[in-house]
């Protein structure tokens, strides 16, 4: 692939030498990219060096610098994102959100992905302090319908009836969504109300609902979710973090 510009937010970034660092890129134009940032760690204020992660801005990536890694020529950002570190739980989040894009997506452009992890990105960098939690989940949520995985929330996923508003159901995770209480379900399935799935359906279309019920619980649902069709297995260590951040956030606040 020859040299290029795009847009691209950094992912994740980790030392490569005493000056360089490794970056991983997903780019408006060419997806998932690995690239290094020659220098970027003694001239941080400029540059490729100003590729932290979480931002975004127009970045020049030119061809091998080593291995299977691509070079990264320049760096302009547009969104640097800084106060995605005010808070635990807004950079366990942001964290979460960039690890599932890195743990599924391989190098072709998706761009609808791309805007809805820019926005994402944004709309976790200015929730208030109690819609971190909503925020982020409809955030990676998000994610997972656009990567074609979203779970079946209308209809019984193993006899095709459609669930009534006031009924109480499971979600079977093997499944990969709701069942009715008709049906035998597998030993991941969990009990989910008609207000719980309701609150599900918003953040799978994107939406925070406003004074979202139990996060942490809705938190390990995700989790239990994406190991189970996403990440083929593997836990997400940044949402389990994010997950005992809200039930910690659960547990100190005042009882009303």
């Amino acid at each position: 692939m020859p040299a290029f510009t795009t847009d691209a937010v950094v992912l994740r970034a980790h030392p490569w030498s005493e000056s360089s660092r490794v970056l991983k890129l997903y780019c408006r134009e060419a997806g998932l990219v690995s690239a290094m940032a020659r220098g970027a760690r003694s001239h941080a204020s400029k540059g490729a060096g100003a590729a932290a992660p979480f931002s975004e801005g127009v970045a020049v990536i030119g061809g091998a610098a080593a291995r299977d890694l691509r070079h990264l020529r320049d760096f302009t950002p547009v969104k640097t994102r800084i106060g995605l570190g005010a808070g635990y739980a807004r950079l366990a989040g942001a964290s979460a959100a960039c690890e599932l894009v890195l743990g599924h997506v391989a190098e072709e452009r998706q761009w609808d992905l791309y805007d809805v992890l820019s926005a994402g990105l944004d709309a976790v960098e200015d929730a208030a302090p109690s819609e971190v939690g909503a925020t982020v989940l409809a955030l990676a949520w998000r994610i997972v319908d656009v990567l074609g995985f979203a779970p079946e929330l209308g209809s019984c996923t193993h006899c095709g009836r459609g669930l009534e508003g006031s009924e109480m159901g499971r979600f079977d995770v093997a499944a990969g969504g709701v069942a009715c209480a008709r049906c035998p379900v597998s030993e991941t399935s969990r009990r989910i109300g008609p207000l719980a799935r309701a609150d599900l359906a918003r953040l799978v279309a994107g939406a925070a609902p406003a004074a979202l019920r139990r996060p942490w619980a809705h938190a390990s649902l995700l989790g239990d979710f994406l190991a189970f069709h996403v990440l083929g297995g593997r836990p997400s260590k940044a949402l389990r973090q994010f997950q005992d951040l809200l039930r910690s956030d659960a547990r100190a606040a005042p009882s009303r």
